[in-house]
């Protein structure tokens, strides 16, 4: 849905009028002038994935507990993607792009690759034996 209303009014601040753009970001969320959350839904997702890359060690570290790996995800990486989530229009492509990442980083710290063709019902079970509750 694109927005081609155009609005006259000159803002002022201190003397000085204020440059309409068309997404800025403010507190690390991009907002945009249509209301869309096209580039935020994608700079949270690299986000998450940076993250979650940095914390490679100890995705593969065996002196670690998954347990202890279930949670520094979720209280690192997933707070990383779905930061400011609450005020989003998601559209059901820019849900089911959040979606993916989040099964695509549960995969990899679970150790599931693309061979294993593991379904996303049989993720959500393991996921569920390990932690108790599901995603």
């Amino acid at each position: 849905m694109s927005n081609n209303w155009k609005d006259s009014t000159v803002i002022t601040a201190e003397g000085t009028n204020v440059e309409v753009v068309e997404d800025f970001c403010y507190l690390g969320s991009y907002l945009s002038r249509t209301g869309n959350c096209d580039k935020e839904c994608m700079i949270r997702i690299g986000k998450a994935a940076s993250v979650f890359g940095i914390l490679v060690n100890i995705w593969k570290s065996k002196n670690i507990s998954l347990a202890v790996k279930i949670r520094l995800h979720e209280s690192l990486v997933i707070s990383t993607l779905l930061y400011g989530a609450e005020s989003w229009p998601l559209s059901v492509t820019q849900m089911k792009k959040l979606e993916a990442a989040y099964h695509k980083f549960q995969r990899r710290l679970l150790g599931i690759t693309w061979r294993d063709k593991v379904r996303n019902r049989h993720q959500k079970e393991n996921w569920f034996k390990e932690t108790g509750r599901y995603n």
